[in-house]
């Protein structure tokens, strides 16, 4: 709400909504298909993956702990990896890797933004970026340069866009921006979306379908086919011991206090 009632502090002039995120209308046929991969590191780690397919305006959700290769998934997908055993058809990708390079080119100059009136208000000025043109992107604090790199991608053409970890050093006003305009622009683009992050709430808003990763971290990963977002969600808390409820002021997502009523109820 932007107000801590105990110190009598308003710290916003505006309160946070966190609205559920929207059904999307798929377009007809499947924008792009993997088959089933595997990738190995020598000994020291392993992938499976099962094979999955994603629709025109569809967003891939890609979720679970650290270590288990879902970069390196996103990886080869984009190209950048090889898989051991298949070769994948080659196809028109944006990808926004989970570690920024950040040169002393200008934000104009990287982004070399479309004159169009569309992508300035649905994408400059939902991320804010237009107020940061001029700047250097060595002069950027992380959730700037973060918002930047996310404009780079979707202003690149490409029939698949891959986000690793778009979320970082972002704040949680501008996650809900960030979700908002990957799925608009996806949607009308008629696009489709890879996108890797560890925050539920971005997450199960922005998502249409999941990947959950599941293994050992650092030795071995896994994952199914694509499941429907909210099997793959209930997958993922089940995995992590927790529940969530929806705060019925902001619709904000929060855990269930364990062995509570509601922890209960919704185990």
């Amino acid at each position: 709400d932007g107000f801590l009632p105990d110190d009598n502090v308003r710290f916003r002039m505006y309160p946070i909504s966190f609205g559920k995120g929207v059904e999307t209308i798929f377009h007809e046929g499947v924008l792009f298909s993997y088959p089933g991969l595997k990738k190995s590191f020598g000994t020291l780690f392993s992938m499976d993956v099962a094979q999955g397919s994603i629709r025109k305006g569809e967003i891939l959700g890609i979720m679970g702990a650290n270590g288990l290769g879902k970069s390196t998934f996103l990886k080869i997908i984009s190209g950048l990896e090889n898989a051991d055993d298949v070769t994948l058809e080659k196809r028109s990708v944006s990808f926004k890797p989970q570690y920024l390079e950040a040169s002393d080119e200008t934000v104009q100059d990287y982004l070399q933004p479309e004159d169009s009136g569309w992508y300035k208000q649905h994408i400059l000025e939902k991320l804010n970026v237009r107020a940061i043109l001029r700047h250097k992107l060595s002069e950027l604090s992380g959730g700037e340069l973060q918002k930047v790199h996310i404009a780079k991608t979707l202003s690149t053409d490409a029939d698949i866009l891959v986000f690793d970890e778009p979320t970082a050093f972002v704040d949680v006003e501008d996650r809900l921006h960030i979700a908002e305009v990957i799925k608009e622009f996806v949607t009308k683009k008629e696009r489709c979306a890879l996108v890797v992050d560890h925050d539920v709430q971005f997450m199960d808003y922005l998502s249409d379908s999941l990947l959950i990763f599941e293994g050992q971290a650092g030795i071995k990963g896994a994952v199914s086919s694509p499941l429907r977002k909210e099997e793959g969600m209930n997958k993922l808390l089940k995995f992590l011991g927790i529940t969530y409820r929806m705060d019925t002021e902001t619709g904000r997502a929060r855990i269930n206090k364990p062995d509570s009523v509601l922890d209960r109820e919704q185990r």
